[in-house]
């Protein structure tokens, strides 16, 4: 059986740098600003942005990122 690896839920909002992780099931988090969310965890990545494309508000990281 093949591995993917550890799945992570992290991004960083480019409008006021923080970065934020969801660790697990229901662990919403929001940015200090307040304009984007990530939440579920490994389990499952459900993100939000204001409007417009998503490149424009949000930076994915991966595990080895900050």
């Amino acid at each position: 059986m093949e591995q993917f690896g550890n799945i992570v839920n992290k991004i960083k909002c480019k409008k006021c740098g923080d970065v934020i992780e969801s660790l697990y099931t229901h662990d919403f988090k929001r940015c200090k600003c307040g304009a984007i969310f990530v939440d579920g965890g490994p389990d499952y990545q459900r993100i939000g942005w204001p409007s417009g494309n998503r490149e424009d508000w949000i930076e994915r990281l991966t595990n080895d990122s900050e």
